[in-house]
Order: structure tokens, then C-alpha cells, then sequence
């Protein structure tokens, strides 16, 4: 049986916070509710934008997934998922190696 995980505002709170510690920009796009899912925009100095959704995986770790890639296709992607999910949460990161800060996401995002 997977572990339970944690509520996607604990999450997104400690990932700020990590993200801001290290340096690097991390801001709240979109606030959910405690237990909504999440979306990350990691960029890269303002270039190279790029959207995740965190997706199921047979082991019940998380796992994340590129949606988008480019400035439209993002700002589209997540308008998309905010009018189908209000409770969604959606954060900005612009660090190098967002990776080592949210566990399953893909290396050299």
C-alpha cells in the first residue's frame, strides 16, 4: 500500500521555502485548497519554460510529467487545468536543478 502524501499546501509551502534558501525564485502562481493537486512552472533565468503535473505511478511515489513547453503553451496549459480545477495549486521555480527540491521530478528539468 503507498504512503499517504502530504497536502498539496504543506508541499508547496516547503518547496518555497527550500527553493528560497537555496537562492533561487519560487512564488505561489495559484493557491488551492489544503488538499488540491499541484502544478510546477520551472524556468530558467525567465527562458526555457516548461509545466509539470505530478501523475500516478505503480510504485506510489510521485511522479512528475513535462504538459508544456513555451511561454503560450504554459500560460494556456495551466488556465486550462485552473478552469477544470479550482483547487489546484500552481508554483513558479527558477532555480538550477529543480529536481533535488520535489522527489520524482525528472533530472535536468
Amino acid at each position: 500500500m503507498p504512503e499517504p502524501q502530504p497536502p498539496a499546501s504543506l508541499l508547496v509551502g516547503a518547496i518555497v521555502r527550500q527553493v528560497q534558501a537555496a537562492g533561487g525564485f519560487a512564488t505561489i502562481l495559484a493557491r488551492g485548497s489544503a488538499h488540491g493537486a499541484a502544478l510546477l512552472v520551472v524556468t530558467r533565468a525567465g527562458a526555457d519554460v516548461r509545466a509539470y503535473e505530478k501523475v500516478p505511478s505503480l510504485s506510489g511515489a510521485p511522479d512528475w510529467r513535462e504538459a508544456a513547453s513555451g511561454e503560450s503553451p504554459v500560460a494556456d496549459f495551466l488556465a486550462r487545468q485552473q478552469r477544470f480545477d479550482p483547487d489546484l495549486w500552481a508554483i513558479e521555480l527558477d532555480i538550477a536543478n529543480p529536481a533535488r527540491f520535489i522527489p520524482g521530478l525528472p533530472p535536468g528539468c
